[in-house]
């Protein structure tokens, strides 16, 4: 059992609103709630896989565990739909 005192924002809305069954230990974007969490430190951060070249700042998260990674922009249409763009898929929509 996860203690609720210890999460905070987006994890505790996401516990409550989901349940923290399995918390910390099985996730599935399809099946639990999704939310996002800014990356925090100076470490090497990876490359955003949508294709704007830019450097990850958000990380994908569901059930406690961290799925994915991108820019801002990526990590948001991810948590609505739970599928990852990318940029070609976007620049379609856009026209």
């Amino acid at each position: 059992m996860v203690d609720l005192n210890s999460l905070k924002g987006n994890e505790l809305s996401a516990a409550m609103r989901g349940g923290t069954e399995g918390w910390g230990r099985q996730a599935s974007s399809a099946d639990n709630v999704r939310y996002s969490v800014k990356i925090t430190g100076r470490g090497r951060r990876s490359i955003c896989s949508c294709g704007c070249k830019n450097k990850a700042t958000d990380i994908g998260m569901a059930n406690g565990l961290g799925l994915t990674s991108g820019c801002e922009f990526s990590v948001a249409l991810w948590v609505r739909t739970g599928k990852i763009k990318t940029m070609e898929n976007l620049r379609r929509l856009w026209k």
